[in-house]
């Protein structure tokens, strides 16, 4: 429960509309009580005074019932609308402190999750979390709630009549409450878990759908998803049956309520201290308060698959970043960049470099060249504040992982090895990095990007749309889109990572002509493995 209190505490901006919600949950339930109560004491009233022949004021009961159905239906639409925006709302807040804790992780806090794992738990496992307050949080507060109240309303009129209700409403709404959860725990945190998987597995798969194919593993994948979907549907249909048992078990609590009520009830009025209509009102009365205790087994059968969510949520928020931010951040003075006996160890324990020393003054322009997996494109990350280290990495003097990230775009533009592309137009993707730049400088860094032909052949021009992951341009399209976007940040320190795979020689020649133009005076360092890049530089310096 106490991490579904922190969950819910991400969310405490929308803690009106959460209250209100209950508080209108509340109010429908106990304006339903009271209407089955005033109807059947209204009935049995009119039947005595039809036998006796006394008089009864019946405008205003009547009134009263028609008032209280009106508000009823008004109200239970008014508590679903307020309930859902509550919850939709908390949903929204989550997304958004997920993300700000996801985005200092990358890359190397989220190497070892999958991309359709990570995609899940900021989508689905999310999503999920819509039950923690419409189905698990507001209906236990709501029950509870009106067992109070029904056990006072009772009370008031035959003591005896309230404690025996109160006790088979404490039977229907904590003892069966707390069987179901037990028998829900295992189902309900099983389905999570699979969940999570099968969604990774069906994401993975669509992602790389053609390694599979080339590979003949296609066959193995789904084999793969349709067992997971399998104990998938096995878990869903645990917990569907204990959903059943849990629905008959609050149907014979509420036959021994009114049971046991009738009982109470009776001996009161046999003995002078309640009247017949009375009693009938009671009987009706505590029917519909069923309907709140009703509320509590189904709330907690939701939390096992809740907590399970908000556990592979806070595995995620809770991971520290590999270089967290500076407590005194440090404003470098310059561009000169130095790194000196540096040293990288991935999360496998796999060194990707050792005893690391190299140095880019101010306005110089580096290539670095070596063989693939040498640890060329470690260096542009460790700059970038990616990965931790040891040495020293400085930039204009002062120490990398004192210079904090939210410092760095305005410093650095990096098109890194496999660039992302979002799912929007190619004027959208490049204007990320500036999206206050106007048409021209748009222009230009198209242009020096080796754009202009084909963006000019497109019938839509830069509002074509990319696709998912960029899969609507080629691969080369795609870089030259990530090096349009960093040349328009127009930051004075310039990282290129392979910034011309990709492109046939015609176009390598362009781009690198381009580049070697706009890059005069500003500090850059390619990490490349082709022999055009190489007339970007001023020295080159090879890596092994």
């Amino acid at each position: 429960m106490r991490d579904l209190l922190c969950i819910l505490a991400v969310a405490r901006r929308q803690w009106r509309w959460m209250v209100f919600g209950v508080v209108a949950g509340c109010a429908v339930i106990v304006t339903n009580a009271l209407l089955m109560a005033l109807a059947g004491w209204f009935i049995a009233a009119m039947a005595v005074a039809g036998a006796t022949g006394a008089e009864i004021n019946y405008f205003l009961p009547a009134a009263a019932i028609r008032g209280l159905a009106i508000l009823r239906t008004s109200g239970r639409y008014g508590e679903r609308l307020v309930t859902h925006e509550a919850a939709l709302r908390v949903l929204a807040d989550l997304r958004v402190w997920l993300f700000e804790r996801l985005e200092p992780l990358a890359p190397a806090g989220l190497e070892r999750y999958g991309g359709g794992d990570v995609a899940g738990r900021l989508r689905a496992d999310v999503d999920a979390l819509e039950s923690l307050y419409l189905r698990i949080v507001a209906p236990l507060i709501t029950g509870v709630a009106t067992i109070v109240f029904a056990f006072l309303y009772v009370a008031r009129r035959d003591l005896l009549s309230g404690v025996a209700l109160l006790a088979v409403l404490l039977l229907a709404g904590f003892c069966l409450p707390l069987l179901v959860r037990r028998l829900a725990s295992g189902p309900g945190r099983r389905a999570a878990q699979r969940s999570g998987e099968l969604r990774a597995a069906v994401t993975e798969g669509l992602l790389g759908s053609e390694e599979l194919i080339l590979l003949g593993a296609e066959e193995r994948q789904a084999a793969e998803i349709d067992r997971l979907s399998a104990e998938l549907e096995r878990e869903k249909e645990r917990f569907g049956t204990i959903g059943g048992l849990t629905l008959a078990g609050g149907i014979v609590c509420g036959g021994l309520g009114i049971t046991a009520l009738l009982v109470t009830g009776g001996l009161a009025v046999t003995a002078g201290r309640m009247e017949g209509p009375v009693l009938v009102m009671l009987l009706l009365f505590a029917a519909a308060t069923f309907e709140a205790a009703g509320l509590l087994p189904g709330a907690l059968q939701h939390l096992p698959g809740a907590r399970e969510a908000v556990r592979r949520i806070r595995e995620l928020s809770e991971m520290p970043p590999a270089l967290p931010e500076p407590a005194t951040p440090v404003e470098p003075a310059g561009t000169k960049i130095s790194f000196r006996n540096v040293t990288c160890r991935y999360g496998d324990g796999v060194t990707a470099l050792d005893s690391f020393n190299l140095s880019i003054g101010a306005g110089e322009r580096v290539a670095l060249t070596g063989a693939s997996g040498i640890g060329k494109s470690t260096v542009a990350e460790l700059l970038m504040r990616f990965r931790e280290y040891s040495g020293s990495i400085t930039v204009g003097g002062a120490e990398v992982r004192e210079i904090a990230s939210a410092a760095l775009p305005a410093l650095i533009a990096a098109v890194p090895q496999a660039p992302h592309l979002f799912n929007a137009t190619i004027r959208e993707n490049i204007l990320l990095g500036r999206p206050d730049a106007d048409g021209e400088a748009l222009a230009a860094a198209v242009a020096d990007a080796g754009l202009s032909g084909w963006i000019g052949r497109l019938p839509r021009g830069l509002d074509t749309p990319v696709g998912e992951m960029g899969r609507a341009v080629s691969g080369g399209e795609g870089r030259r889109i990530a090096l349009a976007r960093a040349l328009l940040l127009d930051a004075p320190i310039l990282v290129l990572d392979e910034p011309t795979e990709g492109l046939d020689a015609a176009t390598e020649r362009e781009v690198v002509a381009r580049l070697s133009a706009r890059t005069k005076g500003r500090t850059l360092l390619v990490v490349t493995h082709r022999p055009a890049c190489l007339a970007l530089a001023d020295r080159v310096v090879r890596l092994g």
